[in-house]
């Protein structure tokens, strides 16, 4: 793609805290979808693995014990800080064949399909909110030409419901989608974008629904996400400066109530998740590019 290629939408650091709090709530929105993965990707049998945007690999962890052989992993990420250990969580999960780390994106996915040998399944974990539209679309179309699967997890529908409901979800839902989609990324329409670049050229999509089902077990991820989706609401809704006027001031009420009903063992909330196969499994590697 050159040098005037576009960079990575997300300019944030993604901390390995907040990764490692999510780990368990995505491994169990995505335990549903085990068996059918598991066919799947014993149909396609991968020689190489490889994961863009890899973070902390929670995600190739999710996916090892449904490999069959020794394939090889090639993880990607921007973010030096958050490659610096995944090799090693990766070979203590039990993987055998080499893994190799490199600070790289989305935009160098050709590149590294290029040099991986055989059958090669792309995955990528919470990632495509994170994109432009023109990113997405690359992604499908680099794994596209390539006959390389796609498989990407856990990507945000921007659907929340609450038990108990409450006045304000409505409000914070929309402004907190609203500051997803902001600088042009996908935000909540990251899967309707891969979905139409995927039929566009004429490759089946499968999807899962994979949400988060949280509750009073989960009181520190809920505690970190209430308090998060309530200030971006309130600093999306504070730059709009429309109406309502008094805007961030009820999303930050809504924060103490949640917080309130989370103290009190009250609180459950859904966050709507999809996962995202574009391609077929048993593919053979591509002879020629399009």
């Amino acid at each position: 793609m050159g040098e005037d290629r576009e960079p990575l939408a997300s300019a944030d650091r993604i901390s390995a805290e907040w990764l490692s709090l999510r780990e368990a709530a995505d491994a169990a929105a995505r335990e549903p979808t085990r068996p059918e993965v598991a066919a799947l990707l014993a149909e396609l049998r991968p020689t190489t693995v490889v994961d863009v945007g890899c973070g902390t690999g929670a995600g190739g962890r999710w996916l090892l014990p449904l490999l069959s052989g020794d394939p090889g992993w090639l993880l990607l990420d921007h973010d030096p800080d958050l490659l610096a250990d995944t090799a090693e969580r990766l070979a203590a999960r039990g993987a055998t064949g080499p893994v190799e780390t490199r600070e790289a994106d989305v935009a160098d996915l050709g590149a590294a399909l290029d040099g991986a040998a055989g059958h090669t399944l792309t995955i990528a974990s919470a990632l495509l909110d994170l994109l432009t539209p023109s990113q997405v679309q690359e992604l499908v179309h680099t794994c596209i030409r390539r006959s390389a699967p796609l498989l990407v997890a856990l990507t945000v529908t921007g659907r929340m419901t609450a038990d108990p409901g409450h006045p304000e979800d409505g409000l914070v839902t929309e402004a907190f989608n609203r500051h997803q989609r902001r600088g042009g990324r996908c935000g909540p329409d990251a899967v309707a974008v891969l979905t139409d670049a995927a039929r566009g050229q004429g490759n089946p999509v499968r999807t899962w629904e994979t949400p988060w089902r949280l509750g009073p077990d989960d009181a520190v991820l809920l505690r970190q996400l209430v308090e998060d989706r309530a200030a971006v609401a309130a600093e999306q809704l504070d730059a709009e400066g429309t109406a309502p006027a008094d805007g961030a001031e009820r999303a930050r009420r809504w924060r103490d109530d949640r917080l309130g009903q989370l103290a009190a063992g009250r609180l459950h909330l859904e966050i709507g998740h999809q996962d995202v196969l574009v391609g077929r499994a048993g593919l053979e590697p591509a002879t020629k590019r399009l």
